[in-house]
């Protein structure tokens, strides 16, 4: 249980930093008001009552997504290195890959567009060898946007080409006792660069499509 006492000095510092947002403003808060107050609500998690009485870390991320966003910021590279750290720490792999990337677009260097399309195919590779699908399907996603603000008609192809399929699969429930509980569908991700090693897919599109064939001249 939290102390009285712990509780007090957590609503106190969370008070103080709304008075503070409220007095400069979204869009004029300093980065290190924001990033040490980001450090505290996420330094609670070692205690398990803390994210149902104040949801810590998803407070924290909210503060940090809200200080990257600003237009001005004094120490990015500060700010970004502990943002991806937090994701690190949070096991949100992919968003850490996705900051790296953005972090890299914002050095202001001559190469930071280069830079930061690197680091996109390197979590795309990354994620393939770990075959986490979701994960590798929001950052393919992100890297759509990049390239669509960035890229040109070669670069938006290329991520276009590794895109995945979305199909649906069915697979057996089981309930704690492991007894049978039927049936479930669910969505499953091809990428193209999957499609070799899985014989039978080109074999359910031809079926799909004979199947739907038979439903249109049913119809007609």
């Amino acid at each position: 249980m939290l102390s009285l006492k712990r509780k007090t000095v957590i609503s106190v510092v969370l008070d103080s930093f709304m008075r503070a947002v409220e007095f400069f403003g979204e869009d004029n808060i300093d980065e290190r008001l924001v990033v040490a107050f980001a450090k505290f609500e996420e330094g609670q998690k070692e205690y398990a009552e803390l994210e149902t009485i104040l949801g810590d870390i998803d407070r924290a991320e909210a503060i940090y997504e809200l200080a990257i966003n600003q237009q001005q910021l004094d120490m990015p590279e500060v700010l970004w290195k502990s943002y991806i750290d937090f994701q690190i720490e949070q096991e949100e792999f992919d968003k850490a890959w996705i900051s790296f990337g953005q972090f890299e677009k914002t050095t202001g260097e001559e190469s930071c567009i280069e830079k930061a399309r690197t680091v996109y195919k390197e979590a795309n590779n990354a994620m393939k060898s770990a075959g986490i699908k979701e994960e590798r399907l929001m950052l393919l996603e992100s890297w759509q946007e990049f390239e669509a603000d960035n890229g040109d008609e070669e670069t938006r192809k290329h991520v276009d080409k590794l895109m995945p399929q979305k199909i649906k699969k069915r697979r057996k429930i089981q309930t704690e006792d492991g007894s049978d509980a039927g049936w479930e569908e669910y969505h499953d991700y091809i990428f193209p660069d999957e499609e070799a090693s899985q014989p039978n897919l080109k074999l359910l599109a031809m079926a799909k499509k004979w199947k739907q064939q038979m439903e249109d001249d049913e119809e007609s």
